[in-house]
């Protein structure tokens, strides 16, 4: 269920960068394709070097494998790209990779954008405190 007019699409997932940041390909029409770098909208996980960096990683790699379907819901009110990331919901194995993240302890919400995404009111957002 996609929410929003922000683009909505599936993709292959091609590298885990960290617990928030995932790489994608969209395969276009005659063989075409285009690389997207996914950022998760209101979910923050740990940066490299910090605790817990690993375990949400591996958390992310878990649910969102290399190679397996992605379907991304991106921020209608952060369309405007995050440092040339999509800033979205990202659904792995039919479950929601965000979410998952905060229920499992891996991130925390980024409680600035609350106002700024159209995923707050989102009751995994509220939950953690949008």
């Amino acid at each position: 269920n996609f929410k929003g007019v922000a683009a909505c699409f599936q993709a292959k997932v091609t590298n885990i960068v960290d617990g928030d940041t995932l790489d994608v390909k969209l395969y276009a029409i005659e063989g075409y394709h285009i690389d997207f770098r996914i950022r998760l909208a209101l979910a923050n996980t740990p940066e490299r070097g910090s605790p817990g960096f690993d375990n949400a990683t591996k958390f992310t790699a878990s649910i969102c494998q290399i190679g397996s379907d992605a379907i991304l819901d991106e921020d209608d009110k952060q369309s405007e790209r995050s440092f040339g990331r999509i800033v979205a919901v990202v659904h792995c194995n039919k479950q929601n990779l965000n979410a998952a993240l905060l229920l499992n302890g891996h991130a925390t919400i980024l409680k600035e954008y609350c106002a700024r995404s159209e995923f707050s009111i989102e009751p995994w957002a509220v939950l953690h405190g949008c």
